[in-house]
């Protein structure tokens, strides 16, 4: 145990650490953007999220996290899709969207993370708390900020991939 941390507790972070180091190690690769399954991960997190609060409906407090985790949700991922580079490949038939996380985009995620551990009420490893009764609130409002996150960041590359076809395509026949 090194400062009355157990291995139990840094797990989660050395999960986490290794995904975001496999995220940076990618950055520099564009990948096409599927727009039409934008939609798929929406959907299925909407359904998940949905069933949880179907089998377990939050009080009205819980509700209030839930829309307020929604909300910053919301504007982190609309942030995180702003962040992104988006650029077409191809001609014609062939043209294609491709997308590049941005440093940026994954410093926003990290911070996230980390302003999330630090707000925690009650939690500390060195003293063997947890949230104890907000652990509940807690979860509705990440259920919020789950599903705004995705959402709000499919959609927003979903619109900015679609004006950036239509620009592609317009050059083209300018050009063509």
């Amino acid at each position: 145990m090194l400062a009355g941390y157990r291995l139990t507790d840094a797990i989660p972070l050395l999960i986490f650490a290794a995904v975001m180091a496999w995220r940076l190690r990618s950055l520099d690769r564009a990948r096409p953007l599927r727009v039409a399954t934008l939609w798929v991960l929406p959907a299925l997190v909407l359904l998940l999220v949905g069933l949880a609060l179907w089998g377990m409906p939050p009080r009205p407090t819980g509700w209030l996290a839930l829309f307020a985790g929604l909300i910053v949700g919301a504007a982190v991922g609309a942030q995180r899709a702003r962040l992104m580079r988006l650029h077409v490949e191809g001609e014609g038939e062939h043209a294609r969207v491709m997308v590049r996380s941005s440093p940026a985009a994954i410093i926003l995620i990290l911070a996230v993370f980390g302003l999330r551990r630090l707000l925690m009420p009650g939690y500390h490893p060195a003293v063997g708390g947890h949230p104890g009764g907000t652990a509940v609130l807690l979860t509705d409002a990440m259920l919020g900020l789950a599903v705004g996150l995705i959402c709000a960041q499919r959609a927003t590359l979903w619109v900015r991939s679609r004006a950036l076809s239509a620009q592609h395509r317009s050059v083209s026949r300018d050009f063509g």
